[in-house]
């Protein structure tokens, strides 16, 4: 792993100023640049299945995936690095990670199996921002105090955007908002059924912001705005649920939302009132009955060769 340290030079008397560390992150084949804090490479190091489950699983696909969220494009190429046939969708808002998500794609010579989309989906019209979290490396949406202009768009919006022959085969929609993936899939049920449907759901359930889990505000309407979301999912046909912690650990599937609310206020339980977080959110994968076997071979794979 190479690292690469830009400093500001000073008078020599001054000692000098660190302003930006870059390190070199290898993704299979494809290389990254991690800037500052960017915690994927530590997280990585110290859990050693964190995000490797969705890209392993995206492997077997040959068709459409949208990654809202995209961030600096580290799901996009760690799919990418193991698929040599998709075509991905990244839509992200924040203008500095859109700017590196896009850098991130160039370097790797994918320009022409990625669109990038700089827009937060949602279902409400309305100028937004990302408020980073102390990492720098993450953020959640916030409304925008200065003068920008509306720049959200439906999912149905999002569709016009992208070339209806990607459609034919939809594969996954992957959704990390931190905290509004429950908005986005919202967005998602109110399209036309007769727009081509995803085969997967891949979405966190995270009920707090910025990483400040001990908050109670909010907490238990952000937890009833997901279990809604799941509801809608599952009147779509999405009926069953596989559950991984925040760390990539498997732990289980059900076709029950009322598991999932248990398991969910667990999680807001242990936060809030115990202040200990045993783990902080659960990712949620989300399908039809069609799918289940598929679905429970590849996890079952996974961990064999994880082991």
């Amino acid at each position: 792993m190479k690292k690469l340290s830009f400093f500001k030079k000073k008078k020599e008397i001054e000692p000098k100023i660190e302003e930006e560390i870059i390190i070199e992150y290898k993704v299979g084949k494809y290389k990254m640049f991690l800037k500052n804090n960017h915690m994927i490479e530590k997280y990585q190091a110290q859990f050693p299945l964190y995000d490797r489950f969705l890209p392993y699983f995206c492997s077997f696909f040959k068709g459409l995936i949208v990654d809202v969220g995209a961030n600096i494009g580290d799901t996009s190429v760690a799919i990418f690095s193991q698929n040599d046939n998709c075509f991905i969708v990244g839509v992200e808002p924040d203008e500095d990670f859109f700017k590196d998500c896009l850098e991130t794609i160039k370097i790797n010579n994918l320009n022409d199996r990625f669109l990038g989309v700089q827009k937060f989906i949602s279902t409400k019209k309305g100028a937004f921002i990302i408020e980073k979290d102390k990492t720098s490396s993450t953020g959640s949406i916030n409304m925008s105090t200065s003068e920008i202009d509306d720049n959200t768009v439906s999912f149905a919006e999002l569709s016009n955007l992208i070339p209806l022959e990607k459609f034919k085969t939809f594969d996954m929609l992957k959704i990390d908002t931190d905290g509004f993936d429950w908005d986005v899939i919202n967005s998602f049920t109110e399209t036309n059924d007769n727009l081509n449907h995803p085969r997967f759901i891949f979405f966190e359930m995270q009920t707090f912001l910025n990483n400040d889990v001990s908050k109670t505000l909010q907490r238990q309407e952000m937890n009833l705005n997901y279990i809604n979301a799941i509801k809608k999912l599952k009147n779509k046909g999405y009926t069953h649920f596989s559950l991984f912690d925040n760390f990539g650990t498997y732990v289980m599937t059900t076709e029950s939302v009322e598991d999932i609310i248990k398991l969910n206020e667990y999680v807001i339980r242990s936060q809030v009132n115990n202040h200990y977080s045993t783990i902080f959110y659960f990712d949620v994968l989300a399908y039809s009955e069609r799918e289940l076997d598929f679905t429970t071979n590849k996890i079952s794979e996974f961990y064999v060769q994880n082991i």
